[in-house]
């Protein structure tokens, strides 16, 4: 069962209707439910993606308005829900269709068990062998028009087993999207907060070994505001594009959150985590981005890592605190290298 994504207390969620309604009011935004979800959202911190895009667009001078929260709602909420509320329509539909053939189907069956009843009834009453054939002709007929119907009634079923079998396929794959980094085809936030939350409850009794990368692209603002955002996009998916060539099935590689990206490496002590890091780190800052139309060279793209192992009753906060920090230490020693606190 999925948890419930509000679990706040009475008075934690009261604190948060106040910033939020604070928020909104500063900026004259109506606190409509979908201005409001946003804005909620963005004040507890829980949705991670959404409260960094939020104030990366602050950061940007961009002017909080109706406009910008309905585009936030869009990217962050309404796709998931109006697919799976078109689901639940149609699977309403398909329901609705077998219960009126099943009702349908269970008539008919009743019609001919009372036919049988009759027949048998007739059977006790010493009939002559004319009346007996005409009988017997009269349920032959009922019989075979049972079978036909109950045919009809299983194709009707192989029809819906085939219409609930896409739809479970299409929910699969909103699922997935939910989980997927739209930009750069990676795991998104999400799906990295859910892989490390499962991976330290399944190992909370174990003695287990795995470690995390936060990785941070090196002035990646120059990039944006020397050559627009098209080619910081573009910068972002490469650097999603290398991170998936340089990890194996079982790790999960997510964009964390702006430029910044995490690694999940189970299975994996300090020294091999760095060992990867270090692969991830060659590889892209050997790449060579430049203009397909011009062939201008954006320079060379370098990437900062920190590295954290798990110690045993780790929390998910003290494993990401420790690779943060150790991220930290190698922006403050030149970029460009890799830094660890197991």
């Amino acid at each position: 069962m999925e948890k419930n994504p509000y679990p706040e207390s009475y008075e934690e969620a009261s604190s948060h209707l106040r910033v939020a309604l604070a928020l909104l009011s500063k900026h004259r935004i109506p606190p409509s439910p979908l201005n409001f979800r946003t804005g909620y959202e963005v004040v507890t911190g829980e949705n991670k993606a959404l409260k960094s895009a939020f104030e990366k667009l602050l950061m940007c001078g961009y002017t909080l308005d109706d406009k910008l929260l309905w585009d936030l709602y869009r990217k962050f909420f309404v796709q998931d829900d109006e697919a799976i509320e078109l689901m639940r329509q149609e699977l309403r539909r398909i329901i609705t269709g077998i219960q009126g053939e099943v009702g349908h189907s269970s008539g008919k069956v009743a019609v001919y068990a009372d036919a049988l009843d009759r027949f048998a009834d007739f059977l006790d009453s010493s009939p002559t062998s004319d009346v007996m054939h005409s009988e017997v002709q009269r349920v032959l007929g009922d019989t075979r028009s049972m079978e036909r119907s109950q045919r009809e009634l299983e194709s009707q079923m192989s029809g819906v087993l085939e219409e609930v079998d896409q739809l479970r396929r299409e929910l699969e794959q909103v699922r997935e999207e939910s989980l997927t980094d739209a930009l750069t085809g990676i795991a998104n936030r999400k799906a990295f907060d859910i892989a490390l939350e499962r991976l330290l409850r399944d190992n909370q009794e174990k003695e287990v070994v795995f470690s995390l990368l936060l990785a941070d692209i090196d002035h990646f603002k120059q990039f944006n505001d020397t050559f627009g955002h098209l080619v910081g996009d573009k910068v972002l998916r490469f650097v999603g594009a290398t991170l998936k060539s340089c990890v194996d099935g079982k790790d999960v590689a997510a964009r964390y959150g702006g430029e910044e990206f995490a690694i999940i490496l189970p299975q994996l002590d300090g020294t091999g985590a760095c060992r990867v890091a270090e692969r991830i780190r060659k590889a892209t800052s050997s790449g060579n981005l430049k203009s397909s139309e011009t062939g201008e060279s954006y320079g060379r793209l370098t990437i900062s890592i920190g590295v954290s192992q798990y110690r045993p009753g780790d929390l998910q906060t003290d494993l990401i605190k420790r690779a943060d920090e150790a991220l930290y230490r190698a922006k403050a020693k030149g970029r460009d290298r890799i830094e660890q606190l197991l």
